[in-house]
């Protein structure tokens, strides 16, 4: 007998003597000790002896079967590479209950290995069918393993092991279709399309068994089940690596349908995953219509207002900006045309949508939301923008008050562009905000545009009499600001030779309907004005003058202090305030 038989008859000697022991002995505690001196006798006689001679079969099986059950995986696993080794290939049964494990254990760290051990074996001669196929790929989707992953898993195999049953005529894959249904096996269903697909048999029409699928996928939406069935489909047919883009147009075109069927029965989060899987697999859905129902007439408008409403009642802001970004924001123009309810439709949404972010004091994504609410766009549509004055106020204000300057520049900007009444009372808080926060150069252009929309007292009555009217109401930053304007309109006259005789005066004026604002009321207002002449650089000076007949104080500015302060500024302030 030669050397290598008398080593494989001792070996299993050895198990056998093991086996019997771990027979008489307690099975909970000394099972694990005996799986591991099992696991040490293996290796040690296969490092030795020629690979896989007369090796059972059975007792490699029994062995891993006995890790699994002790947990062992670490072990098992070495097993399995010493079988790599060796050229032995386990049970297919066995590699699945290896995969249940792992998913029910939530091992998703040694997903990698087993996937690449179980490439080896399929590559060693390990034939796995449409159900093998399906069980792997439904606990590989349980432990939230990458689309891309599985694909990449999946396309090492599918084309040189798959299971050789032809499926070419019409009445068998329907029949097939019909028991992945039963079974709800999803995956397997996606396998058996893919492999339909794939035959291209005679008279093969894959929109007519796309057609079927949609039904049957449409249809699992209303049964009480957990996980959504399109997901697992669809995963397995992205997993075939010779899909293509009509593939991937249908299934986009299914997906829309199952969306639809969530989305008429309010269940939010499944229809969610649908289109999370349409992102994975990086279908352009917006660009195409359902295969079965209402939805095969969808405009895109349509489609793409359903999906913002999925993701907003599923707590996903950002998702419903990603999919109005996807599509372009677009509503209704020539190339995508839609009725006057999905424009109605589409306003409702992005009001609501801009609402959220605000509550959220995201206002820069509220803001982005608005700009493209219908009329501002090159559509068919001709609609009167300054409707949504209330929204973009409130988006002004409110980014104003957190004192979020940059963003309420960009919108006050954008509403002056495309002529939005403004708040007259959010506006002059604005200027002074940006004066406050010496953003002076901002709080002039901005005071320039109030004074052109009517937002106070018109000035040029009485500028070149020398006599400026301050409105008690305003701001100390605002205050200067009138201020300036006077100075630099006065300037010539100021400047000119004998001109220190003259008066500057200033009126510190009571608004209508005063006799009921209280004294303390004005006597703020004063000294509101005399902060404005220190904010100057330099700074200016007041002369109280008298009361007028109306008990509104008057008051001269110093010359000399006037003088000064032309000298410093004129060459940028006659840039900024001597217009039309």
């Amino acid at each position: 007998m030669c050397s290598s038989q008398e080593k494989e008859i001792e070996f299993l000697d050895t198990l056998n003597d093991c086996a019997m022991e771990k027979m008489v002995m307690e099975p909970t505690r000394v099972e694990v000790i005996l799986d591991l001196v099992l696991i040490q006798i293996f290796t040690d006689y296969y490092r030795d002896v020629t690979r896989g001679v007369q090796l059972d079969s059975q007792i490699l099986n029994d062995l891993l079967i006995s890790l699994l059950h002790s947990c062992l995986l670490k072990e098992l696993f070495h097993i399995l590479r010493t079988c790599l080794l060796i050229k032995v290939l386990p049970a297919v049964d066995v590699l699945l209950k290896v995969f249940e494990r792992v998913a029910s254990m939530k091992l998703k760290e040694v997903v990698p290995e087993l996937m690449d051990i179980s490439s080896k074996f399929v590559d060693d001669g390990m034939v796995l069918g449409y159900d093998h196929i399906g069980y792997i790929t439904k606990f590989l989707n349980q432990l939230q393993v990458s689309s891309k992953e599985i694909t990449i898993f999946m396309s090492r195999f599918q084309a040189r092991h798959f299971c050789k049953t032809s499926i070419c005529d019409f009445s068998s894959a329907i029949a097939e279709f019909q028991h992945c249904k039963e079974k709800g096996d999803w995956a397997k269903l996606g396998i058996v399309y893919t492999h339909v697909r794939r035959q291209r048999c005679e008279n093969f029409d894959l929109e007519t068994y796309s057609l079927f699928i949609a039904d049957i996928l449409t249809g699992a939406v209303k049964e009480d089940r957990p996980g959504v069935p399109f997901c697992e489909f669809a995963a397995a047919v992205n997993a075939e690596p010779w899909h293509s883009e009509a593939d991937k147009m249908l299934l986009g075109r299914i997906g829309i349908s199952v969306l639809y069927a969530y989305y008429r029965i309010h269940q939010w989060q499944k229809a969610r995953k649908v289109l999370d899987t349409l992102h994975v697999l990086q279908i352009h859905f917006t660009y195409l219509k359902g295969l079965i129902g209402p939805e095969r007439s969808a405009p895109r408008c349509e489609i793409v207002n359903v999906a913002v409403e999925v993701f907003l009642n599923s707590g996903s802001l950002d998702g419903a900006v990603w999919i109005l970004k996807e599509s372009e924001w677009v509503i209704n123009t020539l190339s995508w045309p839609c009725d006057r309810m999905d424009v109605l439709n589409r306003h409702n949404l992005l009001c609501k949508l801009a609402s959220e972010y605000m509550i959220k004091n995201r206002y820069r994504e509220a803001f982005e939301v608005l700009r493209n609410l219908p009329g501002f766009q090159n559509t068919r549509d001709s609609l009167d923008v300054s409707q949504y004055s209330l929204l973009f106020n409130k988006l002004f204000g409110a980014s104003s008050e957190s004192k979020n300057l940059a963003i309420s520049s960009v919108v006050i900007d954008f509403m002056l562009a495309k002529k939005i009444p403004v708040d007259f009372q959010l506006f002059r808080t604005f200027i002074t905000a940006l004066g406050r926060n010496s953003l002076w150069l901002k709080a002039r252009t901005y005071y320039r545009s109030a004074l052109a929309l009517g937002c106070y007292p018109p000035l040029e009555g009485n500028l070149y009499r020398k006599l400026l009217l301050i409105p008690s109401y305003i701001t100390e930053v605002e205050m200067l600001l009138a201020i300036e304007i006077f100075l630099v309109s006065n300037a010539s006259s100021i400047q000119s030779p004998g001109a220190s005789n003259q008066i500057l005066q200033v009126v510190l004026k009571r608004c209508e309907g005063d006799s009921v604002r209280t004294k303390d009321d004005y006597q703020s207002s004063v000294e509101r004005l005399i902060q404005a002449t220190q904010l100057a650089q330099p700074k200016l000076f007041l002369k109280h003058l008298t009361v007028n007949i109306n008990q509104e104080q008057v008051y001269s500015l110093e010359h000399a202090w006037v003088l000064k302060w032309l000298k410093e500024n004129m060459k940028w302030a006659g840039k900024v305030w001597l217009f039309q």
